[in-house]
């Protein structure tokens, strides 16, 4: 595992940038490289830190032109490259390239959430089949039915999303596996007028996940809004979460619904900025990322006694 260079405002772009790394099946399809090339992982040794002054600019020059695709490709093979006492690899080239996507400003923290989605949105709008496809693997399919509950009239529509939002507090479940067994997106709308019968009643919205995707993104909703002081506060609260989750409750499908952790991000400070770093599994080892310090993880991450209070983004893959 290699660091990446944190100038100071990003920390999220780096920390999602680690999960994708250990997403092989993500990795392989952009850069053609092999599961588990990190010849280094045999060694139980931290890894070391080398000082980010060491950096050579002239081996991370890159064109004014150059796509979030093959920057994104560019970086993840720098970081295939793991010998002992190489620096951290540079993200910058990539954070430029998501600026001119995007429009985003990287000035000031953006949250992980956004990067991520960022990330998938400009490979999927890549030209390459390749792109699309590692962009894919976290694609969730969806059928929504809204039907007037006076006449039955019904409409239905299909979607699709990268990720499952995981609402904590406020009677939900603090465990990630029950809030899974009892997840709906069902809903009703009152005061609805229905231009089939040209009532006014009610609208019976059901979403059902069709297709569950190969890697599942799960974001806890962190955020909420403190009346007394007029913005948004962290919530703190901790989150179970399980090493093997169980998504059956979820989508009636034939495919596996088995889904083991393999990487994690977590938030601390203050809702609009604060730090993120990552915490993820390679060659069944979990290392703790924050920016050009990684560090092998004695025990697994979930028993340090602060980080069920910190998680924000899971990424569970397929078993």
């Amino acid at each position: 595992m290699r660091g990446l260079i944190n100038v100071g405002t990003h920390c999220a772009v780096n920390s999602v940038l680690q999960c994708l790394y250990v997403t092989d099946d993500f990795r392989i399809t952009l850069t053609g490289g092999r599961c588990g090339s990190d010849d280094d992982d045999d060694d139980d040794d931290d890894v070391v830190v080398v000082d980010v002054d060491d950096v050579d600019d002239a081996d991370c020059d890159r064109t004014s032109y150059s796509t979030v695709a093959s920057e994104l490709t560019s970086v993840l093979r720098d970081m295939d490259r793991n010998t002992p006492g190489m620096p951290p690899c540079d993200p910058n080239p990539l954070v430029d390239a998501l600026i001119r996507y995007s429009g985003m400003t990287y000035e000031v923290q953006q949250d992980a959430d956004t990067v991520f989605k960022c990330v998938l949105n400009a490979l999927a709008d890549d030209g390459d089949p390749r792109c699309k496809q590692a962009s894919g693997l976290w694609t969730i399919r969806k059928q929504q039915s809204a039907k007037c509950s006076t006449c039955n009239a019904e409409c239905v529509s299909h979607h699709a999303a990268n990720n499952v939002i995981v609402y904590i507090g406020n009677n939900e479940p603090n465990k990630l596996q029950d809030y899974m067994d009892d997840y709906s997106e069902s809903f009703r709308v009152s005061d609805y007028h229905c231009g089939t019968c040209q009532e006014e009643t009610e609208l019976n919205v059901t979403t059902d996940i069709t297709e569950l995707p190969a890697v599942l993104c799960f974001t806890v909703a962190r955020g909420q809004r403190c009346v007394q002081r007029g913005e948004l506060m962290v919530n703190t609260g901790a989150i179970d979460v399980p090493e093997e989750l169980d998504c059956s409750r979820m989508c009636a499908t034939s495919q596996p619904t088995k889904y083991e952790l393999y990487g994690m991000i977590t938030h601390t400070g203050p809702y609009e900025f604060g730090h993120y770093a990552a915490f993820v599994k390679k060659m069944s080892k979990w290392y703790f990322v924050d920016g050009d310090v990684v560090k092998q993880c004695p025990v697994l991450p979930l028993s340090y006694y602060n980080v069920p209070a910190h998680l924000y983004m899971l990424m569970y893959r397929r078993i």
